[in-house]
């Protein structure tokens, strides 16, 4: 015991880092295509119904739940679905697989699967709700699904974490990561999918699944994890999914936080995010953007939910520039602040924007980044360079432009001031 408090007290000291366990994950990298089956079509939805095979739980096989769809679904004419990049999207917490989802991409021309990674499945939860519970519940919590018999386990504190001694594979975050990569498999292996244009999304907790897959499922070619990061075992909001002070923290750590993955990923990444975003703070959030050497878009005024994180027009911009050879997104170097001054390089194969701000709050106390508002102030731009003077009050800031299409690039922020 007083070896383990020792080693404890050390870890917490001295921010042990562990490295990436690939052997851990030997199996899920096989990428199996899982057998599947198409469910029945629903009225008013034009995505598909698709169960396919899971990863084994407790010793018994598993099943998922998802919705795909792709523009010959969409608009009934399959000459339209050929060599077609694809997409998985990955539902936030409380959410589900959203077939809405799906069949916005395919309006833009990709194929696209959101999975139910909570082991839900197409049956409501209520299926004849009251006067009383729809005025009380509300249209979105009404649409909740019951958890399939065979749909491994949902995502719980007791079920994310390994205080209960449980084997680290019936765990959720490895089963999640297993549902990911089976969905990958799958819609690779479809004959109008082009397999070497895939890419991966994910809100909230899918956010977070996303960073941790793409250490996994290095097949991907771009991935944007909108609010979820790594590095969520500092944050004391999700403590309990992560098994704060329990002897089983560390190897929690090491298996299942993001930032082992974003250390040793290659899918190019773009996080997205607000600044001010509740669940996934500026200082988890800033580490996991340098983690992974990604690109950065934070947005001022971006709500937290499953349509305000599917919306920003950033996410399909960056994946397209990946996918089908588009215009990148302008990108910015690392933050620079000398007496001051904040400045950023950035490369755009578009016009040079010509207004760039600087984004800052004078509040900050902890991760409470959420209780605070931003201001902007007009930034300069140099040639390649954006220059801003910092205003003396500022506790964090972040440098953005708008490109000639209107999407929005940032640089990654920086934390002036605990």
């Amino acid at each position: 015991m007083r070896a383990f408090l020792k080693f404890f007290v050390v870890f917490m000291a001295a921010g042990v880092s562990f490295g990436f366990d690939s052997a851990f994950w030997a199996g899920i990298q096989k990428f199996p295509v899982p057998k599947y089956r198409w469910g029945k079509q629903e009225k008013g939805i034009k995505a598909r119904q698709i169960f396919y095979e899971g990863e084994i739980f407790r010793g018994k096989p598993t099943e998922v739940f998802a919705y795909y769809c792709t523009p010959g679904i969409l608009k009934g004419d399959p000459s339209l679905d050929k060599n077609l990049p694809a997409v998985v999207c990955l539902h936030g917490g409380g959410g589900r697989a959203f077939a809405e989802w799906v069949e916005l991409w395919a309006e833009k021309g990709y194929a696209a699967i959101a999975m139910d990674w909570s082991g839900n499945g197409t049956e409501l939860f209520y299926k004849n709700p009251t006067p009383e519970q729809r005025k009380k519940l509300g249209d979105y919590e009404l649409q909740r699904r019951v958890h399939m018999e065979n749909g491994g386990p949902d995502k719980v504190p007791a079920t994310v974490s390994l205080v209960d001694g449980k084997a680290e594979k019936d765990a959720w975050p490895y089963q999640a990561v297993g549902a990911v990569a089976r969905a990958h498999s799958l819609v690779r292996s479809f004959k109008e999918v082009d397999a070497n244009r895939t890419a991966l999304t994910g809100i909230s907790w899918g956010g977070y699944l996303t960073c941790l897959t793409v250490g996994v499922d290095q097949r991907f070619k771009a991935a944007v994890p909108v609010y979820g990061c790594g590095y969520i075992y500092m944050y004391n909001r999700w403590f309990a999914d992560v098994g704060k002070g329990d002897k089983s923290e560390a190897r929690w750590i090491e298996l299942f936080d993001p930032s082992s993955s974003l250390k040793v990923t290659k899918v190019p990444m773009l996080f997205v995010n607000s600044p001010k975003d509740p669940w996934y703070p500026l200082s988890i959030w800033t580490k996991s953007v340098e983690a992974a050497g990604a690109q950065a878009c934070l947005i001022a005024d971006l709500g937290h939910s499953h349509p305000a994180g599917w919306r920003p027009r950033e996410i399909e911009a960056f994946i397209s520039s990946k996918l089908n050879g588009t215009k990148p997104t302008v990108s910015f170097g690392e933050l620079r602040i000398v007496n001051s001054m904040a400045s950023c390089m950035f490369s755009s194969k578009t016009p040079v924007p010509k207004t760039a701000l600087l984004y800052y709050t004078e509040g900050g106390d902890g991760d409470e980044w959420f209780k605070y508002k931003w201001k902007s102030a007009p930034a300069r731009i140099t040639g390649r360079n954006i220059v801003a003077k910092i205003p003396d009050a500022a506790k964090a800031v972040y440098l953005s432009v708008e490109d000639d299409a209107g999407i929005k690039s940032s640089s990654n922020a920086r934390i002036l001031a605990k």
